[in-house]
């Protein structure tokens, strides 16, 4: 669906209201909930007079991806590129990659703007009232990507303005790292800036605005969280691994990532829990090393090719690749193992990693209407055994209202699921038991939720491809 949007709808500021929190008990989703859409925005890096395949990658790998998943898909197309002889047609380029559906849109605009093609730090940050009531998309001064999505998806809006930091990244889309629950944001705070580097309780604007109860602040060489860590669930991380001899010293001039990305971890096992109150679970995926291409006469630095920045699209997950094996490879195999029942999908970033950016900055999701909010603290491990059963606990809710829920469970061995509706036991509190097992056996379990408008969620969300598990002892 093409049609030409003008780009005096970016400028058209006062039509906004400036907030200071103005949604009643506000929630920013995580990362893994429902996606009902993806925002790009394209542009090409280099002079030339074609487009290359590494340039388009990211965008045919996304909007494969949202094809899969059913979910929409916009990028901006600038008609006016100064950096080609003539504009790129994406239309076309697509259908030349067999790419034509529905829910491919794209919308050319009038010029390339300073955001592009970064979409992740430019707005359309989501938040939900009261959980799962109506959307309100905040954005902050300057973020024309976010005022253009807001005013042609006619999504409610509003411009806020941080009263404590006014560092220009500490706003971006890159620093917001948040279960979903309001339990934490983890936020970096560069070197080279003067900003605080501790835990805030209730600060500024991400409590105020987005429901975030704490804020921890670490100090490391990125400008963004998401260059390094990598919040997968509640309680795990991907984080990235730097060691010496992934530098080259003919090429780098800072040898010390990986010490501050150890502080930084340090600091969050100090500092934070998980929403159920257990520690975070860290995964670590060793960064590529520092290379030069002497076909583009370009080097990639090893601090910049992290497999940390990658994007959940409902049950596919984007991942960076750079051309650098066996290291691309690792990566892939190591997301395989830590998101089970996700389809995994490989995105060349080399091009984009050179400023600074892969696959999660190049993209901003938008969140489903209508969310089914769950929060379950799942067993894991091996659990002691108990002759009265294994309780199981859920809080959910939907803006339509919660029509029921089950819990399916099976041992280890079984070849199917056996269901138990479970019993609503206060508002949005859900509870049943797992029958008690003999020693040494493994349950498999997830839960299913219907809201009354039909809408179906699992815990996990890939369920039942994946599911819950623990051993009794």
């Amino acid at each position: 669906m093409n049609f030409k949007s003008s780009i005096l709808l970016l400028l058209v500021f006062f039509s906004f209201q400036y907030s200071y929190g103005q949604v009643l008990n506000p929630r920013h989703p995580a990362e893994w909930e429902e996606i009902s859409s993806v925002v790009m925005e394209f542009r090409e890096f280099k002079e030339g007079v074609n487009v290359t395949n590494e340039t388009l990658d990211p965008y045919i790998k996304t909007a494969l991806a949202c094809i899969h998943e059913k979910v929409n898909f916009y990028i901006l197309n600038p008609l006016d590129n100064y950096y080609y002889s003539k504009p790129v047609n994406l239309d076309s380029i697509f259908k030349s990659n067999g790419i034509s559906s529905p829910y491919i849109h794209i919308i050319p605009i009038d010029t390339v703007l300073s955001a592009f093609p970064w979409v992740r730090d430019h707005g359309l940050n989501f938040v939900f009232s009261n959980d799962i009531g109506d959307a309100t998309v905040y954005n902050f001064n300057n973020d024309y990507t976010g005022l253009f999505f807001a005013s042609h998806l006619n999504f409610v809006s509003a411009i806020i303005k941080p009263r404590d930091n006014k560092n220009d990244y500490y706003t971006d889309g890159g620093n917001f790292l948040t279960d979903g629950h309001g339990t934490f944001n983890i936020a970096a705070t560069d070197i080279s800036e003067k900003l605080p580097t501790s835990l805030k309780v209730k600060y500024d604007f991400f409590y105020k605005n987005f429901g975030i109860n704490q804020t921890l602040n670490v100090r490391v060489p990125f400008v963004h969280m998401d260059y390094f860590f990598k919040l997968i669930d509640e309680e795990t991380a991907i984080v990235s691994y730097i060691p010496n001899n992934n530098y080259d010293i003919a090429i780098d001039k800072y040898f010390d990532h990986q010490y501050y990305i150890d502080q930084a971890l340090i600091s969050i096992a100090q500092h934070l829990k998980s929403v159920y109150g257990r520690e975070l679970k860290y995964i670590s995926i060793q960064n590529a090393p520092t290379t030069y291409d002497v076909k583009s006469k370009s080097a990639l630095q090893t601090s910049k090719a992290t497999y940390a920045n990658s994007f959940i699209l409902n049950k596919t997950v984007l991942i960076p690749q750079y051309n650098i094996q066996p290291y691309d490879s690792l990566a892939f195999n190591t997301y395989k193992k830590a998101m089970p029942g996700y389809e995994i999908v490989g995105v060349n970033c080399r091009k984009y990693a050179q400023y600074s950016g892969a696959i999660h900055c190049l993209t901003k999701e938008i969140y489903a209407n209508h969310p089914i909010y769950a929060k379950h603290k799942w067993y894991k491990g091996t659990i002691e055994n108990n002759g009265n059963g294994y309780p199981i606990h859920l809080i959910a809710k939907s803006s339509d209202g919660v029509l029921k829920a089950n819990l399916h469970w099976k041992l280890k061995q079984d070849n199917t699921f056996q269901s138990i509706p479970m019993t609503l036991l206060s508002k949005d509190t859900f509870v049943t038991i797992i029958p008690p097992v003999e020693k040494l056996n493994t349950i498999h379990y997830f839960i299913e939720i219907e809201s009354n408008n039909g809408k179906i969620l699992h815990k996990p969300i890939v369920a039942p491809n994946h599911f819950y598990s623990f051993t009794v002892e």
